[in-house]
């Protein structure tokens, strides 16, 4: 049985369906987006490593370039914590210790173990080279689909006829009583969405006030849009969330004192980074929601792709025992 060339066509099934459900909206990829990508996995894993006796991640692997797209994003994280912060800290202290592991597992770690020649040495550092290897693509997968979460935001328009009832705009960090750029970033976006559905629908401003925040982050979006020219009756506040969870109950709550309509169409915008974690989240509580991702600065993507990608792996563990069981299924049917 050719192994490869039947891996290679599930690979490409696997890629078109996270195309298609993408296209079909954010319940059906947020539903497939999981399944899909450790399929996608699987079968490039095999297809490529794929080798007599097991898995075999070789130097020359073309998989070696997920964990080097992994290191570059986890120090790039790290340093760009550091300078925000005028010296290390924890985060970036983990950030910087995942990228220097990563490299060393591929490399100096991988070779050691096979210089040594203990098997048991050399398939304990395949096995974590396997599930590093799905973190690392993980990574860079969910980095990729942030870029096509901005997209949508960035080229969509809303049919007049039948607009977002509601646009929920999702809170971030606030200077003083003006948004910081980040936020700014979500509010002109749900404000060009606004527009382009010709000015309809009830825009949702959703965050509460932090410890060192002067004003609640609802307020503050509120004002702004205010300036921008969206009528005070079309802003709604929701100023006790502190998490994604509940920036998405609270709204929720709203809408339904809102409308009473049994169905009602929802734009979430976020950053492009977090909009994967509102659109799942979004769709287990049942909302019919269409999540965007506002464009972020370089040096704002840097220091928070990682922290989103930290709390979709939080939500999803169970997704790093797949490696570990398709290791073994190599050690067997290989």
């Amino acid at each position: 049985m050719d192994w490869h060339l039947i891996a290679w066509a599930v690979a490409g099934i696997a890629a078109l369906a996270l195309v298609v459900t993408f296209r079909a909206g954010t319940r059906v990829f947020s539903r497939a987006a999981v399944p899909g990508a450790l399929v996608l996995f699987c079968a490039l894993t095999v297809a490529v490593c794929a080798a007599p006796g097991g898995l075999s991640l070789d130097a020359g692997s073309l998989m070696l370039v997920f964990p080097l797209v992994a290191v570059e994003l986890f120090a790039m994280n790290g340093v760009m914590l550091m300078s925000r912060d005028g010296g290390i800290r924890p985060v970036s202290a983990v950030s910087l210790a995942i990228a220097v592991v990563l490299a060393l597992l591929y490399t100096v770690v991988s070779w050691a173990a096979g210089f040594a020649g203990i098997p048991v040495l050399s398939q304990a550092v395949s096995l974590v080279s396997f599930v590093g290897l799905w973190l690392s693509f993980a990574l860079a997968l969910f980095a990729l689909v942030g870029m096509a979460y901005r997209a949508v935001a960035r080229d969509v328009h809303p049919d007049r006829k039948d607009p977002y009832r509601f646009i929920v705009v999702h809170g971030a960090g606030i200077e003083g009583t003006r948004p910081s750029p980040l936020l700014m970033s979500r509010l002109d976006c749900a404000f060009t969405l606004w527009e382009r559905q010709g000015k309809k629908g009830t825009i949702i401003v959703s965050g509460g006030q932090g410890p060192d925040e002067v004003a609640t982050e609802a307020r503050v979006m509120r004002d702004y849009l205010r300036d921008r020219g969206v009528p005070k009756k079309q802003l709604v506040e929701e100023d006790r969330s502190a998490t994604t969870r509940e920036n998405l109950a609270f709204s929720r709550e709203i809408m339904a004192r809102e409308t009473s309509a049994a169905s009602y169409r929802v734009a979430l915008v976020t950053s492009e980074f977090h909009a994967f974690r509102c659109a799942y989240l979004a769709t287990g509580m049942g909302m019919d929601a269409d999540a965007m991702g506002a464009a972020t600065k370089g040096d704002t993507w840097a220091r928070s792709i990682i922290r989103e990608f930290g709390a979709v792996c939080a939500d999803f563990p169970w997704t790093f025992a797949v490696p570990v069981v398709l290791w073994a299924a190599g050690l067997i049917l290989l």
